[in-house]
């Protein structure tokens, strides 16, 4: 195991509240613009273009974007356009593109195509002079400095909080986004979480985590998280929403299950305790990672929980920066390198 590696993976998890600091001071003009144009632009939908932890952070936009802003919005599939070269019309469209490298050639031929066709296009990248941040209209800039682990961290959750800021400032009147204030000072808190992690792992570690479960604002870091324990600790980890869980895969429980249920509290905190009873019932161990305006749970649920004066739509951010804390030490008390994950490369282009 590569000490040097595993201390720049957490020195990465531990910067995202100063990227989410920098970002609030220096992108929100940016991001004001990209809003002003789209509202302009009048479009029937917002259309997400990403792959890996950038598409589950575009999952995280969709949320925002339908539920605070009631926008439509879609996931594109760029095998469309480029493995059948069948694209759709995107001329009414806004189309965004999310990616940490900005080299992935369907996501960059998607929002070409879409910008040819009149669309609005913006890139939320890290990387400023990739090709998808020319091919697209509009730049977002992650700002989080160059990211060298393979698992992906502080550049996801900058995509997430570009994402909140654009859903704060889309309206108008605009929302405030000093609600988004409270997001450093509540990141700080959770990457103290260490030690809180390493017991939850602990706990997780003796039987291999089946689903990783949240609903509402709290599927996006389910997906997130589950992502993070197959390429970390090389667990089965499906994600799942609550609701779609109840619909046949709860047959999977039986004692030898094990399943991490998410909760950033508001209106879907109800489900996940509500599931968290049910998978108990049937013998299974459920654990929950908890972040946001949370209730108390039960002293014998083993968890990892930080109560924040946060919102619902934000406490996912949150929840993840916990998640990425228990993967990593998932990996550890499972003996394996959380840095170094086999058969992957940090850069991964698909076509």
């Amino acid at each position: 195991m590569s000490q040097t590696e595993l201390e720049r993976l957490r020195a990465e998890i531990e910067e995202q509240p100063d990227v989410v600091e920098r970002l609030l001071d220096r992108q929100l003009g940016a991001v004001r613009d990209v809003a002003r144009s789209i509202r302009q632009r009048e479009p029937s939908a917002v259309v997400f273009v990403a792959r890996g932890s950038s598409d589950n952070a575009a999952v995280y936009g969709r949320y925002l974007l339908e539920v605070c802003n009631r926008r439509l919005t879609s996931l594109a599939a760029p095998s469309g356009l480029t493995l059948y070269g069948r694209g759709p019309r995107l001329d009414r469209t806004v189309v965004i593109g999310v990616s940490q490298s900005g080299q992935g050639e369907d996501v960059i031929a998607y929002v070409r195509e879409a910008r040819s066709q009149g669309a609005a296009t913006v890139a939320i990248v890290n990387d400023e002079r990739s090709p998808l941040a020319e091919s697209a209209e509009s730049v977002l800039a992650c700002l989080a400095g160059p990211e060298q682990s393979i698992p992906a961290t502080k550049t996801v959750v900058a995509q997430m909080t570009l994402l909140a800021m654009l859903s704060s400032v889309l309206d108008e009147p605009a929302s405030d986004a000093g609600a988004l204030g409270g997001l450093a000072v509540a990141l700080r808190a959770a990457v103290a979480q260490r030690e809180a992690a390493a017991r939850l792992a602990r706990a997780l570690a003796p039987r291999t985590v089946g689903s990783v479960i949240g609903r509402g604002f709290a599927f996006p870091p389910a997906l997130e998280i589950a992502l993070k324990f197959k390429e970390t600790s090389y667990t089965r980890a499906e994600p799942f929403s609550a609701a779609d869980f109840l619909h046949g895969p709860l047959a999977l429980v039986e004692p030898n299950y094990s399943a991490l249920l998410i909760d950033v509290g508001g209106r879907s905190s109800e489900s996940a305790l509500e599931l968290l009873q049910a998978i108990r019932q049937r013998g299974g161990q459920a654990a929950m990672l908890r972040a946001g305006e949370i209730e108390p749970i039960a002293d014998d649920v083993p968890n990892i929980s930080l109560h924040a004066p946060i919102g619902e739509p934000f406490a996912p951010i949150v929840a993840l920066v916990l998640g990425q804390l228990v993967a990593v030490e998932l990996a550890l008390a499972l003996g394996l390198d959380p840095a170094r994950p086999r058969g992957l490369r940090k850069v991964t282009s698909t076509r």
